[in-house]
């Protein structure tokens, strides 16, 4: 029963690995548009704009960054259980990564942004099945 329990959480664990790598590039690749904007010849007359979207574009990369790791690294753990630990801290850092961006945004007067908002959900979810995998492994 174990066996067969492990092997259906790791297949859940490599489509989601999958659905990781492709929300963290895309998420990557809109951070760099923001902090373009944020330089942008337009973006600095207005007041506190700059500021609030070179936040937001730093904190999408850093927090999608490590979306992608976990990714890459759910990958792993899929095949190899024992790597689940190791899966579970780094979806707890992209946990804290999002947290910590949106209050950086709430800091510097800036919107929740939903792309943080819908990382720090995915990232929990990583951090739920890294779990299951690390207990069923056992």
């Amino acid at each position: 029963m174990a066996v067969e329990q492990t092997s259906t959480i790791s297949w859940y664990l490599r489509m989601f690995s999958y659905l990781l790598m492709i929300c963290g590039l895309f998420g990557l690749a809109v951070g760099g548009v923001v902090i373009y904007g944020a330089f942008a010849d337009g973006a600095a007359t207005t007041t506190g704009l700059p500021l609030s979207a070179l936040v937001l574009g730093v904190t999408a990369a850093v927090a999608n960054g490590i979306t992608i790791a976990a990714g890459v690294l759910g990958r792993a753990a899929s095949r190899n259980p024992g790597r689940a630990a190791a899966l579970r801290s780094l979806a707890l850092a992209g946990v804290v990564a999002s947290v910590f961006g949106l209050g950086l945004c709430y800091a510097t007067g800036g919107r929740l942004p939903t792309s943080l908002i819908f990382n720090l959900l995915l990232m929990a979810i990583c951090v739920v099945i890294a779990g299951n995998l690390g207990k069923s492994a056992q």
